[in-house]
């Protein structure tokens, strides 16, 4: 089935609003990859009095919107270890915006800085395949820093672009509690400047399931947690048209 996506409504948390727009390309990036069109899969589904009616499959929404949300800049799959951000098939954010500059710097002092680990030198060379370079290229990045800073001392720079990470929920509702508890962890180590969480509106969550994640039920969870939350967020409610 062919749709078109559309933003329904939205809302902002801890000044969220006022960092979006200091932020106008990244807007304007996200509001027009969530204006596409897309093609998404229909499902049978039951209501508890039996009657049938046809339904979205969420597997095929997430690919379309992943699709709508490959742009240079916003990085897909994104996971944390060690306060870095990795692209591997390890579950994480489902996409990012970063400092790769600053996020390689602190990939290196994890591993060669005034701490380090042991044999943080070799270990470091071994991850050219999850920071997604060949193995010659990686060396060579890893020794153009080695150059610039002493043995055993941190590589300090500044960060140049806020750091941005988000989902694309329409699971189960309670697969909101899980995302806020990884935002939280990110957001300590090593730091989220701005959280944008995209869910449906409640007629597409019921065209999901009963049970999906919808806008309502994500702002009100939010809102519960936000003695603990510090971090500026968007909140999306995404609606479907069809076409």
């Amino acid at each position: 089935m062919k749709v078109h996506f559309k933003i329904s409504d939205e809302k902002f948390f801890n000044n969220g609003k006022v960092i979006l727009k200091s932020l106008p390309q990244i807007e304007e990036k996200f509001r027009e990859a969530l204006s596409k069109n897309g093609e998404i899969s229909v499902t049978q589904r039951q209501t508890k009095n039996k009657t049938a009616y046809e339904g979205i499959n969420a597997a095929s929404l997430n690919k379309a919107l992943r699709k709508c949300l490959d742009i240079e800049s916003i990085k897909g799959e994104t996971h944390v270890e060690h306060g870095v951000f990795y692209h591997t098939t390890k579950e994480g954010f489902d996409f990012s915006i970063y400092d790769e500059n600053y996020n390689m710097a602190r990939l290196y002092n994890y591993y060669q800085g005034a701490v380090g680990v042991l044999d943080g030198n070799k270990k470091i060379v071994d991850l050219y395949k999850k920071m997604g370079y060949e193995k010659n290229e990686w060396k060579k990045k890893i020794e153009a820093i080695q150059s610039k800073v002493a043995y055993n001392s941190d590589f300090i720079i500044d960060k140049e672009i806020l750091t941005i990470v988000g989902e694309l929920q329409f699971g189960n509702w309670a697969l909101i509690y899980r995302d806020l508890f990884r935002l939280l962890d990110a957001d300590s180590n090593p730091g989220i400047d701005f959280y944008i969480y995209i869910t449906a509106d409640e007629k597409l969550s019921k065209l999901l399931s009963a049970n999906t994640v919808s806008f309502k039920q994500a702002q009100d969870v939010i809102g519960e947690y936000l003695s603990i939350i510090k971090t500026p967020i968007w909140l999306i409610s995404l609606g479907v048209e069809e076409i």
